[in-house]
Parts: structure tokens; C-alpha cells; sequence
């Protein structure tokens, strides 16, 4: 009898414990960043600049590219909380461009 309600108890205890090392989904990760472009100009053209906003506590793995360019695809990895940036084209005459990225953990 002690042990059945021994055996009940750990099974309620795991029942209330989350589930350690388990992946977030891709949705929680797509909430944890943004990412935008900018064209900086200088030496009489423009650079465009990808940029990853990480708003999350985890360092994320980073594939971006633009609508000029999308292959081959930039890898960063933007720390927890902080900023990530790649200069996908340095010397561009044209400063309209779209950026997209995409990350994980």
C-alpha cells in the first residue's frame, strides 16, 4: 500500500513538472526576434545592412538574406538580448532592398 502511494505520488510530481530540454516552438523563436534591413551610404554607394533584434534570454543561430540577394544566405549569431548585423552587399547603387532572416536556438 505504501508503495502504491508512493508510485502515485512521483506520478502527480512529474505530472506538474515541465518537461526539461524540451525545444521551443518555431512560433515562441519567431516572437523572440526581428529583423529589418538599412541602406547606409557612403564612399558613393550604399551598403545593405541586415539587422537581428533579439529580445529573448538565448543565443540564436541567424540565416539572413534580401531580395537582391538571396543566395548565398548570411549566417550570425546574435547573443541573448542583443543585436546582430551583416553587410550583404557593400557597394550598391540602389538603396531599396528587403531583408529576411530566419533563427533558432
Amino acid at each position: 500500500m505504501i508503495f502504491r502511494l508512493a508510485l502515485l505520488g512521483l506520478f502527480a510530481v512529474g505530472l506538474a513538472m515541465p518537461l526539461g530540454g524540451r525545444a521551443e516552438s518555431k512560433d515562441d523563436i519567431k516572437n523572440c526576434y526581428m529583423v529589418y534591413g538599412e541602406a547606409r551610404y557612403g564612399a558613393f554607394a550604399y551598403k545593405h545592412v541586415v539587422v537581428i533584434k533579439n529580445r529573448c534570454e538565448i543565443t540564436l543561430q541567424c540565416k539572413v538574406w534580401t531580395d537582391v540577394d538571396p543566395e548565398p544566405k548570411q549566417s550570425v549569431t546574435v547573443g541573448p538580448k542583443g543585436t546582430g548585423e551583416v553587410i550583404v552587399r557593400n557597394n550598391s547603387p540602389a538603396r531599396g532592398f528587403k531583408a529576411f532572416g530566419e533563427c533558432e536556438k
